[in-house]
């Protein structure tokens, strides 16, 4: 008998320039529509439409059908959010991403309000992590308070413990995320020269690290700019 499998989609809408989930789907899949596009066809199954839609994660990256994203071991797993978004929506969200992002460089006014944009991609993207989330709060909440900042030798610690690399103990640069263990786990040269020569987590050595990995967008730029804010002594 083949074995089937199943996973929860998000329904996502563009509002005010932002995907927010309204609706949800499960899905049943077997191995041989486990890919990208036997995914799309599923969701278009269950809404009864097959108006075009993107597959994306929960920071609107679209989900491409690569060699990582075929087989069940990668869409079995609802520890990773996936949403699905309609065609013309998804178009229009990275257009106002590209925008966004142009207007924030012209103007220098609008540095903390990007600490705060990126803040917030890296609560959603870390969810159940709550030492990064706690920190990241205490960090916000300082930088709005004064234009300079001298954090205790708790707080300092703090931020050590959630931002220091497992693999060269510096600070994380282009930190990386394993939802087997839900935290920020080292620098992405630390951790592909870790997966060159073993397949377990570096922390909590679950099988398969290729496969519960991804980048932490926008936290290494959320502290660079907040490095310009609050001085850590």
């Amino acid at each position: 008998m083949t074995r089937s499998f199943q996973r929860s989609i998000y329904i996502a809408d563009l509002v005010n320039g932002k995907l927010r989930p309204s609706r949800m789907v499960v899905v049943r899949f077997m191995e041989c529509e486990a890919t990208v596009h036997g995914i799309i066809g599923k969701v278009q199954d269950a809404l009864g439409s097959y108006d075009p839609v993107i597959l994306t994660d929960a920071q609107g990256n679209e989900i491409l059908d690569s060699e990582g994203t075929k087989g069940s071991i990668y869409w079995k797993q609802n520890a990773r959010k996936v949403f699905a978004i309609a065609e013309h929506d998804f178009t229009e969200f990275q257009g106002s991403k590209r925008k966004r992002s142009s207007s924030r460089k012209d103007d220098e006014t609008s540095s903390l309000q990007d600490v705060y944009d990126k803040i917030e991609e890296v609560v959603l993207a870390s969810q159940g992590l709550q030492q990064v989330i706690s920190t990241i709060k205490e960090l916000s909440e300082l930088s709005s308070q004064t234009p300079a900042k001298t954090l205790t030798e708790v707080q300092t610690e703090k931020i050590k413990a959630a931002f220091t690399c497992i693999v060269c103990k510096g600070p994380i640069d282009q930190p990386v995320f394993a939802t087997c263990c839900r935290s920020l786990i080292g620098c992405k040269l630390c951790v592909d020269q870790w997966m060159a020569t073993s397949s377990q987590c570096l922390k909590c050595r679950e099988e398969a690290l290729s496969n519960h990995i991804f980048l932490a967008a926008g936290l290494s730029e959320a502290l660079l700019a907040l490095g310009d804010i609050i001085r850590v002594e």
